[in-house]
């Protein structure tokens, strides 16, 4: 009679168990550039829970939602999914969330902050948030970064501003400029005749108080939108 230590290895188990199938091995010996989407999840992921692995949760994810849209999904949308639970969700969150703060580049205070791409760099986690909020970017006489402030926020379609709140940073800490910068939680930046409205009203009101509009800027998952740019406005 053969024994079980004497039987055959089984193939499938020893490829299951070579290197080149242990995402971690392969990722420190070829760098992660070398894993699948879903690889690289199944590393944040751990151990998996309850009777769904990491690899197998991980790859329901990825073939449910593309990486780009899963990087945004709320922590509590990612913990309901089968063998995630709350810890993992949270470990996705923050690693998609170091993700975004390593690649980001924004201006530094002090730099030139008028252009409008440079003014999506400054506020690109507002053009993701879920609701709408309404910013204010402060420059000096040079047009360059002092800060941005939020000034208020609203709904998944709305954030009604007055031009007094959105000014009163800018007249209290004696800035010259200001770009208006709101989100559109859609996606769409495209300005809504409210929005040109508000435009309109925020340049009259930056005029009586001696504070020079430069821009607004509408940002948005799918890019942003500039007056400027657009050509309704004459700096």
């Amino acid at each position: 009679m053969t024994s079980a230590s004497d039987a055959p290895p089984d193939p499938v188990s020893a490829a299951a168990s070579s290197p080149t199938d242990r995402p971690r091995e392969r990722l420190l010996a070829a760098g992660p550039r070398a894993l699948s989407d879903a690889e690289l999840l199944a590393l944040v992921l751990g151990t998996g829970t309850g009777r769904v692995s990491a690899r197998a949760a991980a790859l329901s994810l990825v073939e449910a939602l593309p990486v780009a849209e899963l990087a945004w999904a709320p922590p509590d949308a990612l913990a309901s999914w089968p063998g995630i639970g709350v810890a993992r969700a949270a470990a996705l969150a923050a690693a998609f969330e170091l993700g975004r703060r390593g690649a980001w580049s924004p201006p530094r205070r002090g730099e030139r902050c008028l252009d409008p791409r440079t003014v999506h760099e400054l506020l690109r986690h507002a053009a993701h948030a879920e609701r709408e909020g309404f910013h204010v970017v402060l420059l000096d006489v040079r047009g360059r970064l002092l800060r941005a402030v939020q000034v208020a926020e609203g709904s998944l379609s709305q954030c009604p501003v007055s031009p007094r709140d959105a000014l009163r940073p800018a007249v209290r800490e004696g800035a010259h400029g200001v770009v208006f910068v709101h989100n559109h939680p859609s996606g769409d930046p495209s300005p809504s005749p409210d929005d040109m409205d508000l435009t309109a009203r925020l340049r009259a009101a930056a005029d009586l108080v001696g504070v020079l509009a430069r821009d607004h800027v509408i940002v948005a998952a799918g890019g942003y939108y500039s007056f400027v740019e657009a050509g309704r406005w004459r700096r």
